[in-house]
């Protein structure tokens, strides 16, 4: 987050300085134009950091106060994590997501089957597969892509994103 605020006050710093180059060049037309549109993309690009820092202010450290999230657990030593309380099936849940993060953020039902399959040997039940998928979207481990049946990514995808999905 310090970064992104670096960066933001760099960005802002640069549209700032060619936005008086251009006034400053206001009667030189191809330097004005340059440092116009050099401002306008810093601009553009500041606009783009404070969002990523909005995000980033709301997103939860966890999806639930109740429950930890595979990223909470993954630095930890193996003598804490055998201290909590963890299932086997939410390890199974961990794998899940970890397996559509490693497909690019947007595996199939197909997809994590077989990536299951190869990762455990063990062969689960497409029913049984479904309904646990349906349980980590209502826990946000995971999301389904809107209008894209048996489609799961690891972040939630907009009606636009998921139309540009093949």
């Amino acid at each position: 987050m310090e970064n992104v605020e670096k960066f933001i006050a760099f960005v802002k710093s640069q549209a700032e300085f060619h936005a008086r180059q251009s006034a400053r060049f206001r009667h030189d037309e191809r330097r004005f134009e340059l440092h116009k549109g050099t401002s306008e993309t810093f601009e553009e690009l500041h606009v783009f950091l404070q969002e990523i820092k909005a995000d980033e202010i709301k997103k939860p450290i966890s999806n639930s106060k109740l429950s930890l999230g595979w990223s909470e657990l993954e630095d930890l030593p193996p003598e804490l994590i055998a201290e909590l309380s963890i299932t086997e099936s939410d390890k199974l849940d961990f794998s899940i997501a970890e397996l559509i993060q490693k497909s690019g953020g947007i595996a199939t039902l197909d997809r994590i089957l077989v990536d299951i399959y190869r990762l455990t040997g063990e062969i689960l039940k497409r029913q049984n597969l479904n309904a646990r998928l349906y349980r980590m979207v209502q826990k946000e481990l995971i999301f389904s892509v809107p209008g894209k049946k048996g489609v799961y990514s690891s972040e939630m995808l907009s009606e636009e994103d998921a139309s540009r999905l093949i």
